[in-house]
């Protein structure tokens, strides 16, 4: 009996030192990520224009500057995404004082939409207020390859995996000055972070994007320190009784 007790005993301290070991890297990341919010919740004040698809324009002013959006459809058939959304391809136009900064070409266009709306998540507008300096910046983020994603077969077409995404950031400071930033999805910086629209998949975090997705059940989020401290209970329930006398 006293051989079978330390047998079981044995797979518990196992059993918990598997819990805590896959888990941990998760729930490490997880409290990461909030400390990351704090820390650009106290450093900025950050504001999407056209947060949940409120319906901005394209055209806006920030201090002496005018920004504008306009697009050339490529063709006049439309398709349905994925999503059941009917799209029309075209090329898009970012200008910053009527002069074009990037061309999107071929991109999706949501027919019967006006605005940014149309655009859906591949061209935002944001204001970024820097709470040390005062000083506040109007950033425009492009989604870089963004191609019509239709349905062939089985196969879908367009479609772009969540590491190869592209993004450009065109940011305009108060005094007119221009600066233009290429990234990706996986390889940003924790401002760059913060300005990636939410998308089917979730928003962006940057340790981890477990907080940011759309899980079924809310116990998704509690699932990983769920199993952190069982794992510990488990490792300390048997060690503790490890060292008495059997």
């Amino acid at each position: 009996m006293k051989g079978f007790r330390k047998i079981r005993l044995a797979i518990t301290l196992l059993l918990g030192i598997f819990l805590f070991v896959v888990s941990i890297p998760v729930t490490s990341k997880m409290v990461m990520e909030k400390f990351y919010d704090f820390e650009m919740e106290k450093k900025y004040r950050i504001t999407e224009l056209n947060e949940m698809y409120k319906g901005a324009p394209t055209e806006y002013e920030f201090g002496g500057s005018k920004i504008d959006i306009y697009r050339i459809l490529e063709e006049n058939e439309s398709y349905e995404n994925p999503w059941g959304d009917l799209v029309i391809p075209a090329d898009i136009y970012v200008t910053v004082d009527s002069l074009t900064q990037e061309v999107l070409k071929g991109y999706p266009v949501k027919v019967g939409q006006e605005g940014l709306n149309q655009y859906t998540h591949y061209i935002s507008y944001w204001r970024v207020l820097d709470k040390k300096t005062d000083q506040e910046s109007f950033v425009i983020v492009l989604g870089m390859n963004g191609a019509i994603e239709r349905m062939i077969g089985n196969r879908m077409e367009g479609f772009v995996p969540i590491e190869e995404l592209k993004y450009m950031a065109i940011t305009i400071k108060e005094d007119g000055t221009l600066t233009k930033e290429p990234f990706t999805y996986k390889n940003k910086n924790k401002l760059q972070t913060k300005l990636i629209p939410p998308m089917h998949f979730g928003g962006a975090g940057y340790y981890t994007d477990d907080w940011n997705g759309y899980p079924v059940f809310y116990f998704a989020y509690l699932l990983p320190f769920l199993m952190t401290i069982l794992g510990i209970l488990l490792i300390c329930l048997s060690v503790k009784k490890l060292r008495k006398p059997l």
